[in-house]
């Protein structure tokens, strides 16, 4: 009894107005027709604007609000499409029978318009989430943000020595020597004691307002990659892998540019060059060595004549005086001097690095480590040429879980994220600088082996990574640009460049640890940029073939 209404009914469910059709009703089919043959080519006008053109639109959070009021219509019109379908072909004591299938048809219905709207509105919230929509009402986030799996720690923390950020101070900058002598409670002049306290004080100056980024350039795209520390066990955020990526929009040529944890003393960009004088103070007195074992710092010697070395003068480097991945942690409330950033720290280690390769820097964006593992995961893993053998364990980026033992050969392999993670992080029986380099080569791995089908099937893992690891300055206007810059790039024309000692350091600290040059820094970026993928290496060869 109940055929005639559940086949009209999965007709329509099927063809809005095929069980019309099928009930003998051609003028109410075709009112429930022709709306959905319109729906139809209008899918098939956006389909055939091809894949990048489509993508540029699905991120676009208008545009995927627009889809979800579509979604909603066509769902009404398809359930009012099968409920007419079967009403007109079953009498009235068939549709108490007929109950139950109609009710799985509506869901079946309903099922697929239901999961659309989730991934659409999953989608906007993720794009809404990471990225930034530059007003002046934008809100940083704070120390810790929850999340779906929980509290997630920034990293961030208050650190000795920070200096504050120079849009808020100015100050009078005396040496260390100069205070000792002067102004020391004890020993100093008693007037320089009681003013001592106005000459150090605090001045609140005006901050100056930084306009949104303006929009992408015609030609190149640069964006600096970082790999933040944070994790279970680590105290604060330190950005220990800084790439630097960029794309020639007119030819497609990629070049990704590798700076050192360790490098020391980078110079500053001009605005902040008297930014960091007290930790520059700190730095060398931690730095001074004894190697004579004579009791006096061996940088020290004696100008007076009385066979008594003397502290030398303090001379500020204008620079940044520790470690290279520390300047996140020094900088990370610099919330006036970059008003509109949701990470200052990582505004001000863009704007370092771009003074060092005179390149200027258009975005950041920063994964963590737990970040990192989903990535690789979520699209397959990825294919390696292990040169040397590791046999290491590697700290899990969950609070909770135990090591992880990683044993691979030399040769290709198939590496699955914690696997790539300790890849890109093993130092025992290497060095900083190898690990730089595996770095930069899984970067270009995975970015030449990630194929479309890969990205759909990742795609709400993807999602949740968006919103819980990564961290960027990207405004949500710019993304259909970047989209089409994505679309320009030659994937067989990738450059990889380290800027590691010896060719790229001027010298070395007294600690021992490398100072940028900053000349061969630039030539060499000036060369890749000019001259591609051949002026990578002395030979052309990539470090990672």
């Amino acid at each position: 009894m109940t055929v005639r209404p559940t086949i009209a009914a999965l007709l329509s469910a099927v063809i809005p107005g095929a069980g019309q059709l099928y009930a003998r009703r051609p003028i109410r089919a075709a009112v429930f027709f022709f709306p959905t043959l319109a729906v139809g080519g209008a899918t098939y006008v956006l389909f055939d604007r091809g894949t990048l053109e489509l993508a540029q639109l699905l991120v676009r959070p208008s545009f995927l609000t627009g889809l979800l009021v579509v979604d909603a219509v066509v769902l009404v019109w398809r359930i009012a499409s099968v409920i007419d379908a079967a009403s007109i072909s079953s009498s009235i004591g068939d549709r108490a029978v007929f109950a139950l299938p109609m009710a799985l048809i509506l869901v079946a219905v309903a099922a697929p318009h239901g999961l659309a709207w989730i991934y659409t509105t999953d989608t906007i919230d993720a794009l809404d989430a990471t990225f930034v929509a530059v007003s002046p009402n934008f809100v940083r986030a704070s120390p810790t943000e929850q999340t779906k799996s929980g509290q997630r720690d920034l990293g961030r923390r208050t650190i000795d020595y920070r200096r504050t950020d120079p849009a808020e101070t100015t100050r009078t900058v005396y040496s260390h020597a100069t205070r000792l002598a002067i102004f020391d409670p004890e020993f100093g002049e008693p007037d320089a004691v009681r003013i001592w306290p106005d000459l150090a004080s605090k001045v609140i100056t005006q901050a100056p307002y930084e306009p949104p980024p303006d929009p992408l350039g015609a030609d190149r795209l640069t964006i600096l990659l970082v790999g933040g520390d944070a994790g279970p066990n680590r105290e604060g955020l330190r950005t220990d892998s800084m790439n630097v990526v960029t794309i020639d929009l007119t030819s497609g040529e990629v070049a990704l540019f590798g700076f050192p944890r360790n490098f020391k003393m980078m110079p500053l960009p001009k605005r902040f060059q008297n930014s960091f004088i007290g930790l520059e103070e700190v730095v060398v007195e931690v730095d001074l060595t004894d190697a004579d074992a004579d009791g006096w710092p061996d940088t020290w010697y004696d100008q007076d004549g009385d066979s008594i070395p003397d502290e030398p003068p303090f001379v500020s480097c204008h620079c940044f005086p520790t470690m290279l991945n520390k300047v996140h942690q020094y900088t990370q409330d610099w919330t006036r001097t970059y008003p509109y950033s949701p990470d200052p720290g990582l505004s001000a280690l863009k704007e370092i690095l771009s003074n060092a390769m005179d390149l200027p820097i258009d975005y950041f964006v920063m994964v963590d480590m737990a970040g990192f593992v989903d990535v690789i995961d979520a699209i397959g893993g990825v294919d390696i040429n292990v040169k040397e053998a590791y046999h290491v364990k590697v700290s899990s980026p969950e609070v909770g879980k135990p090591k992880a033992a990683i044993n691979v050969e030399p040769g290709m392999n198939h590496l699955d994220g914690l696997e790539a993670l300790a890849y890109t992080r093993w130092r025992i029986g290497s060095s900083d600088y190898h690990r730089m380099g595996r770095q930069r080569c899984l970067i270009r791995a995975a970015a030449t082996q990630t194929d479309t089908l890969s990205l759909i099937a990742a795609y709400p893992t993807l999602l949740d990574l968006m919103r819980e690891s990564i961290t960027t300055d990207i405004p949500i206007d710019a993304l259909p640009d970047l989209v089409w810059a994505a679309g320009q790039i030659d994937l067989d024309n990738v450059a990889t460049v380290g800027f590691v000692p010896p060719a790229y350091n001027s010298g070395r600290t007294p600690g021992h640890y490398p100072i940028p040059d900053i000349g061969k820094i630039r030539w060499k970026t000036r060369d890749v940029l000019e001259n591609g993928v051949t002026a990578q290496s002395s030979s052309g060869a990539s470090e990672c073939d």
